[in-house]
């Protein structure tokens, strides 16, 4: 199902530029993946509290960001300077990587904390960004 021990399997063997984007989309989605399994268990914590569950995803999550590290540095190995495509790709993963270790950082200080509300998890620019409000309907005409 995952392609996670191939990645860690191959040592640092360099990827060829042909399978580079390929396998980063996999691992960015993989990581993506697991970041909605553990958003799932957080929002199941019973009374603020980390529950197993939680931790087994934060596990699952911490394995996903080591597998996108070594696609990462695997294709940054095998990658041409000259090809703009693959670099693309190389930058796009890192901007995840660093997301997602963001993300987990946040997590591990939940789950360490083990105590009150969850705080809001946020998520490099995304969590700058808001996204507009809708505008409001026009007020009813009361002149009748």
């Amino acid at each position: 199902m995952f392609d996670a021990a191939p990645a860690r399997g191959a040592g640092a063997s360099p990827l060829p530029p042909e399978v580079a984007c390929a396998r980063i989309r996999d691992a960015v989605l993989q990581v993506a993946a697991a970041e909605r399994n553990q958003a799932l268990a957080l929002h199941l914590m019973a009374e603020g509290k980390p529950t197993p569950l939680v931790q087994t995803r934060l596990t699952e999550l911490q394995a996903h960001i080591g597998d996108l590290r070594e696609v990462l540095r695997r294709a940054r190995n095998g990658a041409s300077r000259r090809n703009a495509d693959v670099s693309e790709c190389i930058a796009m993963g890192f901007q995840s990587l660093t997301d997602a270790e963001s993300v987990s950082r946040q997590i591990q200080d939940i789950v360490m904390g083990e105590g009150g509300p969850p705080p809001q998890i946020k998520s490099g620019e995304a969590a700058m960004r808001k996204l507009p409000e809708p505008p409001l309907p026009p007020a009813p005409n009361h002149a009748e």
